[in-house]
């Protein structure tokens, strides 16, 4: 088992874990119960589903039972989505059992909590993510054209690129397609199916619902909901904006990153892309690595960081914002190894508004240099913050 860097205090309190599909939940709960007196109810088996669907307060009595006899008991409910009615059960034995009953419970989605109202808890039970598997997690065996070409979900780690692909065709045709459908209550499947399509070959360009609307012949409040049901499943990431306004951030267009290389490529039937660093495709694929990575990682960390993208009236961009209580930071993703100053005016741009913000330059060269005063740094060192307390 590859170990994870979520930090899971699971002992200390109920803890709902989301994540999509493939991602590791379900062994990751597993491998930190291995030494514990553990209950898991999976409700991908029809029959343990039917079971509760049918008479949720069963749950009540069972651990009921269980509780006269032990000290402390672990209950794992895996995919709870499935099941929204159990949660009342699960608050009324936390608030009854307090510590003595502790759950850990899996989704792949809370859209379907969300919508039907259903009891979240209140806070009884903490939520935190589970991601595809990360450099930092994938140590000496992280290859950083592999996950460009295969992505990161732990199926396909030590697969070869054609038996990758398999996986994620599958993946994406099965889960994304069917389920995503199935979960959202979708009744226009082909229109659903070409937005997925349009969505992968998208992700990572500034939004035009109305473009989109047309290809995929639905209203753009229809596109705007296709997307909304793409975040709440955990496929897709959106970066808003950097406006100081919240109003008019609203009416700005966000980009949408899907959440793993490997299932973009899967569903754009890209089965393999230039190794030259510069390259239109290799350069997409690097800047949604490292968007994810960020953002997999702040969460991780449980930094309360804030991320964007930023784009002028005329044009200009920087790839990523990345705003905490002290600083701003302007992010640009450049890889080819060699950036100069004249690859960085929409830095420019951003500076001469935020004078503020400290400039980094990402990029595939293995050693830092500047372009004029913008440092370009190896990508590895974004994620190094003892190199960046140095730095600045």
């Amino acid at each position: 088992m590859i170990p994870r860097i979520l930090n899971l205090p699971f002992k200390r309190n109920s803890v709902f874990l989301f994540g999509p599909r493939q991602v590791g939940k379900s062994t990751l709960i597993k491998h930190l119960l291995a030494q514990e007196n553990y209950i898991e109810i999976d409700l991908l088996k029809n029959e343990v589903l039917l079971k509760y669907k049918t008479n949720p307060e069963l749950l009540r009595s069972e651990i009921e039972f269980l509780a006269r006899k032990k000290d402390r008991i672990y209950i794992f409910i895996d995919e709870v989505q499935k099941c929204p009615e159990i949660l009342d059960e699960v608050h009324w034995l936390i608030e009854r059992f307090d510590k003595q009953v502790i759950f850990i419970l899996t989704g792949s989605s809370a859209r379907k909590l969300k919508k039907t109202s259903v009891n979240m808890l209140a806070g009884r039970a903490w939520q935190f993510f589970l991601f595809p598997l990360t450099h930092v997690e994938l140590g000496s065996r992280f290859n950083l054209k592999n996950v460009l070409l295969k992505g990161s979900l732990p199926p396909v780690i030590d697969d070869q690129a054609e038996d990758a692909f398999r996986t994620l065709n599958s993946y994406a045709q099965v889960y994304l397609k069917e389920e995503i459908l199935n979960e959202a209550i979708v009744r226009n499947i082909g229109a659903f199916s070409r937005f997925l399509d349009i969505a992968a070959d998208q992700s990572g360009k500034i939004v035009n619902y109305s473009t989109i609307a047309r290809d995929t012949g639905v209203s753009s409040k229809t596109v705007k909901g296709y997307y909304q049901i793409l975040e709440d499943t955990l496929i897709a990431i959106r970066l808003e904006p950097f406006i100081k306004s919240s109003r008019k951030r609203l009416v700005m267009h966000p980009k949408y990153y899907l959440f793993d290389t490997g299932v973009i490529n899967a569903v754009n039937g890209r089965i393999s892309i230039s190794s030259v660093a510069g390259s239109s495709i290799y350069g997409m694929l690097f800047e949604h690595f490292i968007i994810l990575e960020v953002y997999r990682l702040i969460h991780y960390a449980e930094k309360p960081y804030r991320i964007f993208h930023w784009r002028s009236s005329h044009g200009a961009e920087v790839d990523l914002i990345v705003e905490s209580t002290d600083n701003l930071w302007a992010i640009e993703i450049k890889s080819s190894p060699l950036v100069k100053s004249g690859n960085l005016k929409g830095m420019k741009s951003f500076l001469k508004q935020h004078s503020n913000a400290i400039p980094l330059c990402v990029s595939s060269c293995d050693r830092p240099y500047s372009a004029g005063e913008i440092p370009i740094i190896p990508w590895k060192l974004l994620f190094d913050e003892e190199y960046l307390n140095l730095l600045f």
